[in-house]
């Protein structure tokens, strides 16, 4: 079982969510830009809103994170949702993950739940595309490396995050 405990409020819902990022139980979205996590049987998965929810402070922040956990593995997925600006979106991935308090607390509860260490990985959901010289210059630039930059716009199929729980994958 996914327990976040104090934050069970900012986990998105199939119906009824209270937070506009939430477009069902297991999908973030914000200005167009969409991102999922397919949930299989024997699976479990949150989507939880850090964005104004679990961070309302005005400190950087990234804007959600999709929790995973199976009988062999176990994830923590944060997810910016970004227009053009991916100097930022870079900038608030690092400072959530290595400055936020309620993002390593997530991590740490899962881990101790699950028993195992938790594979973290970053995502950008951007409509714009990056190079992948330019993506090292950003990763080096602000010392976090992001596992994909996804492109999505209102035309193009929303990214599934499931197809990066392959953990040998590099890049």
């Amino acid at each position: 079982m996914i327990e976040v405990a104090r934050f069970e409020h900012c986990v998105c819902r199939k119906m009824d969510n209270c937070h506009q990022l939430c477009a069902g139980a297991f999908m973030l979205a914000e200005r167009g830009k969409k991102v999922k996590f397919s949930v299989r049987a024997g699976e479990q998965v949150k989507a939880i809103v850090i964005d104004g929810c679990v961070c309302n402070d005005n400190d950087k922040k990234c804007d959600g994170l999709f929790l995973f956990l199976s009988h062999q593995r176990s994830a923590a997925f944060l997810v910016e949702l970004k227009g053009g600006d991916l100097s930022h979106a870079f900038e608030q991935l690092r400072f959530t993950k290595e400055q936020r308090p309620e993002y390593i607390e997530l991590v740490s509860t899962l881990a101790s739940n699950s028993g195992r260490k938790v594979i973290e990985k970053s995502f950008i959901i951007s409509n714009k595309l990056v190079s992948a010289v330019a993506r090292e210059q950003l990763e080096n630039r602000y010392q976090i490396r992001v596992h994909r930059i996804l492109h999505c716009e209102a035309t193009t199929k929303i990214p599934d995050l499931r197809d990066y729980l392959n953990f040998t994958d590099n890049r």
